[in-house]
């Protein structure tokens, strides 16, 4: 089974049902949600397929996940009745991308060693959507070990401007020229 491309293809019946419904923007809210505390949620889908559950506990825990909508109920009843519980992150996954994708919208991680206040943060997100001619939704990330600077990721690009990441080219270099003198 193609996992990728069965949850594309049930993301892509989701945002259009969402679409028609008005709901699109409250869904992509409430799995934002669901996407950045995915990590505690690896479980869900084995939970989902308990043989215990019977089909309606399995709709009223997607809705419990997703937001309560009526979008979000008729979803997870053709999930569970044609039984791609299991696939619920990955098409997550999916309608996030499918989402941005439809509204120009490009998600950026910024990773600092010290926390943004909102006026260097709004700077930053205003700076990026006018050098790139999109609209940003920056996720602002504070990592000490950074020491300063910042990474920047975006799409496939990553750009580490960090301290860290400095030292540790420097390293590299060292450890590169010492093995040529052994």
């Amino acid at each position: 089974m193609n996992t990728g491309v069965i949850s594309m293809r049930y993301a892509k019946a989701l945002l259009a049902y969402a679409k028609e419904c008005g709901e699109e923007d409250e869904l992509y809210s409430s799995i934002k949600v669901l996407l950045h505390n995915v990590d505690s949620l690896r479980d869900l889908p084995v939970l989902l397929r308990a043989p215990l559950l019977s089909g309606s506990e399995r709709v009223a825990m997607i809705c419990k996940v997703l937001g309560e909508s009526p979008v979000v109920e008729n979803f997870a009843s053709l999930v569970v009745k044609k039984q791609r519980e299991e696939l619920i992150l990955p098409i997550a996954y999916c309608y996030a991308r499918l989402y941005c994708k439809d509204k120009s919208l490009l998600p950026v991680k910024f990773t600092t060693a010290q926390p943004l206040d909102d006026k260097l943060k709004n700077w930053i997100e205003n700076r990026i959507a006018k050098m790139l001619n999109k609209k940003v939704e920056l996720h602002s990330v504070v990592d000490d070990s950074i020491i300063g600077g910042y990474i920047y990721e975006a799409d496939s690009k990553r750009l580490d401007a960090s301290v860290g990441g400095q030292l540790r080219e420097i390293r590299k270099i060292f450890v590169k020229q010492n093995k040529k003198l052994v």
